[in-house]
Formats: C-alpha cells, sequence, structure tokens
C-alpha cells in the first residue's frame, strides 16, 4: 500500500481543532468507565486547551496522521516503532477507519509495539484481529491504580525494506566477536527482539551510518543480505532519509560478508 491508498496525510495545523475533539471524546467515551474519574473526564480533558496546544507547541504535531476524505474522521499518533494512539471519531466508529489507519501504520513500521489500557476490551479485540499479541510487560499508568499492557505485532510481513525497526546492539562499532577476537566490527551491530532469524534466534541487522558506539536504534530497514552458504539472512538499517547502494552497504558489512556468499537485496 502507499499513501495514495487511503486519504491519509499528516496532520497539519488546521487540523488542531479536530485532533482535539477525536482525542477527547474518544478517550471519554472508551475510559470513563474504566478510570471512574469524572472531574479528570469533564474538568481536565478539554477541547480548547488541547487545541491550542497543537497549534502553538512546536514538534505537537510530529508523527500524527489524519484519515482525511473531506472530513478528518480519526487520527494516528506513530513514534520510532511505537503506535502511541489510534482513534476515529465515535460518529464514525466501525466503518473501517481504525482498519485503514492500521494498515498504514504496518506499512511503515516493523512489528510495531503499543501499549492498550487493560480492561479497555475492545482495543484489545482490534489489536488481537491485527496481528498483536501480549508481550507480558506492564505499566502503571501515572496518578491511578490502572495498568496498560504492552502488544507487539507478530504477523508476517511480506515486504520489510523502508519498514521502520528497533535494533538492539549487542555488538557496538568497535567492540570485537564474542567467538573471534581478531573480528572488530566497524559498524554498530545487533539484533529485532522477538522476531525469528533463519538460526531460530533473534533476527541480526547490520546498523549503517552512525559513526558512534550506541545501545539502541531506531531507523529503517535499507537492505537484506542473502546468504548462499548459511542458513540465515542479514538486514541492514540506517537513519531516516538515508540512502546507500547495494555497493555501498557490501563494502560496509565485507568485514564479516567476506565469510559467505553472499548478496545485497535493495528492493
Amino acid at each position: 500500500m502507499n499513501e495514495s491508498a487511503y486519504p491519509i496525510r499528516e496532520a497539519k495545523v488546521r487540523d488542531a481543532s479536530r485532533l482535539a475533539e477525536i482525542l477527547i471524546f474518544s478517550k471519554r467515551l472508551h475510559y470513563r468507565k474504566i478510570f471512574r474519574d469524572y472531574d479528570y473526564s469533564f474538568g481536565v480533558m478539554q477541547v480548547l486547551p488541547l487545541a491550542r496546544r497543537f497549534e502553538e507547541e512546536e514538534g505537537s504535531l510530529s508523527g500524527y496522521y489524519v484519515y482525511d476524505d473531506g472530513i478528518v474522521k480519526g487520527l494516528i499518533h506513530l513514534d520510532g516503532d511505537e503506535i502511541k494512539e489510534l482513534y476515529a471519531d465515535p460518529l464514525f466508529e466501525n466503518v473501517g477507519i481504525g482498519s485503514a489507519l492500521m494498515s498504514f501504520a504496518l506499512e511503515r513500521i516493523l512489528h510495531p509495539q503499543l501499549w492498550v489500557l487493560e480492561g479497555n476490551d475492545q482495543a484489545v479485540r482490534f489489536y488481537r484481529s491485527k496481528g498483536f499479541i501480549f508481550t507480558g510487560e506492564r505499566k502503571l499508568v501515572p496518578d491511578s491504580d490502572k495498568y496498560e499492557s504492552q502488544m507487539r505485532h507478530i504477523a508476517s510481513t511480506p515486504d520489510i525494506i523502508g519498514k521502520t525497526v528497533r535494533v538492539i546492539i549487542d555488538r557496538p562499532l568497535g567492540s570485537c566477536h564474542p567467538d573471534h577476537p581478531d573480528l572488530v566490527y566497524p559498524v554498530n551491530y545487533g539484533f529485532v527482539e522477538g522476531i525469528p532469524g533463519g538460526d531460530g534466534e533473534d533476527q541480526d541487522v547490520y546498523v549503517l551510518g552512525v559513526q558512534k558506539p550506541v545501545s539502541d536504534f531506531i531507523g529503517k530497514i535499507i537492505a537484506v543480505v542473502h546468504r548462499e552458504n548459511d542458513i540465515e539472512e542479514k538486514w541492514v538499517a540506517a537513519p531516516f532519509e538515508t540512502d546507500y547502494t547495494a555497493d555501498q552497504i557490501m563494502k560496509a558489512i565485507y568485514f564479516q560478508e567476506k565469510y559467505f556468499s553472499s548478496s545485497v537485496i535493495t528492493n
């Protein structure tokens, strides 16, 4: 799917009022019965202050997209590999807007994560239907006795090139291979947690374009390294808005791929 498949676009300042309306009324509808805090639902949560924040606070609309077919009917908020918010206007629920927004996210993020309020059974059913499962992680909602549970998308993804991914770096730039101390990593190297590679372990990823050792990285998948004489493939990630040719990628990872019959797939 490309961006024209659904009427979804980046949120603009002119959308501030509709964004605030959708967020406030959706949260009142779905969360009031769980928190039972009427002072907060109808006192603290107000449309006008939120709309003004979207209008006036720099960066407040970053990561927001709206479903707009002439009327803004829904929104999604993406941050790295996380879906922070996904709401359809309560007047337009159950007509496919949430599914369209989720498809939009899944085209951009490889196995995204999200947090869902425990007791919000409608949302849990929706996320399960889209390929999300609970990870077992929970966190307390600030200033309450309620918890949120983490879910992550695990359904198969046929095309990973261009997807957003979070890489945990266990072999940072400048470190040595644990079994071969003479092999020094000129790039950061790690794995995507929870996604099995060909060897049954978490999927390995080379990270290009970061010139210092890091422990965590969020970027996009730019290539898959296919090994003719091995059971697993490697992925290659880089910062957003960064492009590499296949030759440049192979040159950067040759320190390890020289031991295999490898080819770089970029599309």
